[in-house]
This record gives C-alpha cells, sequence and structure tokens, in this order.
C-alpha cells in the first residue's frame, strides 16, 4: 500500500480511471456470458406409461424443439406439473378457460399466417411505396404486423436462418409459418390440459387439428421444423434472442438426432 502513498494527485486519477474501466470491461463480459444461450442437449425424455397411440404420439411430436426446452416427456399429453405451466398460461392469458379458447380460436382460424402470408405477398408482389398504405388498410396500428414487415423486409429473420444452416434457399419463405401455428397449438392444448383448463378431450381436439393443419401444409418432418423456425424467427420479439438461440440449439438435434420423435415416428 507504500507505493500508491507517494502518488501525484493525477496518479490517482489515472488509477481510478483503470479500475473503472476494469470493472466495465469485466460487468460486459461477465453479461455477456450470463445472457449467453445455454447449449442444452436434447434428451428426448419417456414416461414408462403412457399409452398414446402413434397418431397421438404425431400430433405431440410436432411441439418436440419447444417440449425439449421445457425438458417435458415426449409421450404425454400432460406436461410438467400444473405448478411449473402457470406462468405461462398467465403470461398469455390462457388461465381461463375463456382466455384459452379465445386465443386457441385464432390460431386455428388465422394464427401468425394472417401476418406471413399478407406481408410476405404484399413484399414480393406490390411496389414500397404502397406499402404503408396497404398495411394500413390490413392492419391499422397493429404493432405485431409492423415488426413482421419490418423483419420480412429486411431478411433479419432469413438471413439468421440462412447462416445457422436451418433454411438454405430464399424460396423456402414460402414453406410460410402453418408449421409454427401448429406447435403453438399444441403446446398451449398441452399446458391448459395440465392447468386443468380444458379437458382431455378438449386438448385432443386441438392436437388432431394441429396435425390436420401439418398434414395440409407439408410432406416431411424437415418442411414442418423449416416452417415451425421460420414462425419462430420471426414472431419471437428482440428480448427473447437467448431463448431463441436455445431452442434452435435444440431444433438441429430434433432434427438430426436418431432418437428424436422426428426420426422415430413416421411422417404420414
Amino acid at each position: 500500500m507504500q507505493m500508491f502513498e507517494n502518488l501525484p494527485w493525477y496518479g490517482y486519477v489515472i488509477l481510478a480511471i483503470a479500475i473503472a474501466s476494469y470493472a466495465i470491461r469485466y460487468f460486459k463480459i461477465g453479461k455477456k456470458e450470463y445472457d449467453a444461450p445455454v447449449k442444452t442437449k436434447a434428451k428426448f425424455r419417456k414416461s414408462p406409461n403412457s399409452g398414446l397411440n402413434q397418431e397421438q404420439l404425431f400430433g405431440l411430436a410436432l411441439y418436440t424443439p419447444i417440449a425439449e426446452w421445457w425438458k417435458a416427456n415426449t409421450n404425454t399429453l400432460s406436461f410438467l406439473t400444473a405448478k411449473d405451466v402457470k406462468p405461462y398460461l398467465e403470461g398469455w392469458g390462457i388461465d381461463t378457460v375463456e382466455g384459452y379458447w379465445d386465443l386457441t380460436e385464432y390460431f386455428m382460424k388465422d394464427g401468425r399466417r394472417w401476418y406471413f402470408d399478407f406481408i410476405q405477398g404484399m413484399i414480393e408482389n406490390e411496389p414500397q411505396e404502397k406499402w404503408d398504405e396497404l398495411m394500413d388498410q390490413k392492419f391499422g396500428s397493429n404493432e405485431r404486423a409492423h415488426r413482421y414487415l419490418k423483419t420480412l423486409s429486411s431478411g433479419e429473420a432469413l438471413n439468421s436462418l440462412k447462416q445457422k444452416g436451418i433454411i438454405l434457399f430464399d424460396s423456402e419463405l414460402q414453406l410460410g409459418v402453418a408449421g409454427y401455428d401448429a406447435t403453438v397449438l399444441v403446446g398451449q392444448a398441452r399446458k391448459a390440459y395440465t392447468g386443468n383448463i380444458i379437458s382431455e378431450e378438449e386438448a385432443w381436439k386441438v392436437i388432431n387439428f394441429a396435425k390436420a393443419l401439418a398434414l395440409q401444409h407439408f410432406s416431411s418432418w424437415e418442411d414442418f421444423g423449416k416452417s415451425f423456425a421460420l414462425g419462430f424467427a420471426i414472431d419471437m420479439s428482440a428480448n427473447s434472442n437467448t431463448y431463441k438461440e436455445e431452442v434452435f440449439h435444440l431444433y438441429k438435434q430434433v432434427l438430426e438426432s436418431p432418437d428424436s420423435p422426428w426420426n422415430t415416428i413416421k411422417w404420414p
């Protein structure tokens, strides 16, 4: 400590600046590491007491990438515990019967397809000077719609997925986001059933609808998965980047692992 006692006044200033600079750098590095996605290994957990048939397992498999993030079983309608899913149900406003069915009917009828199909078609077929007028006519001041326009017109989501090797060609935008809508329907049905919001019969009704939606639009797990990834990338806001990276890390394992439901359950 004696060496510091003999410093000139400006020496203390320099020392203070150096300490502050180091602290700021340390904080930034620490925060970056804290925010970095956890590279979780997919486990494809199974209950020994499932009893579900192949059609039911296929329906559940539509939700596999996000189910892996939750560390949920792949072969049960129930999804963790009612306590685990309560914050999710509350966050989406589906913790009541009325709230659940309002959102579910929206995803069945329109979903994120409503935004994507119109906006992507507009970008491809209309001059840019007409976009504001067309957006106002269709969506008004809808914040999500304008976020979709920004993301799609800039190529942000597409370029990100291409960098990750999830999508290879621009033409794969034509797959749309029906895969994402189907995924959301399955996941929310499982959680609502677990949270005692809907009955088992009602949950399977929704999952069967999601299955039909997926089969209507896709002929393979690969195409379905790309559609899910595209919708997920566009729909998640910027403050969900860590979550997105974790899910995409799991998505690749779901697509490639021989133990994944996507490789053990045949696409019909």
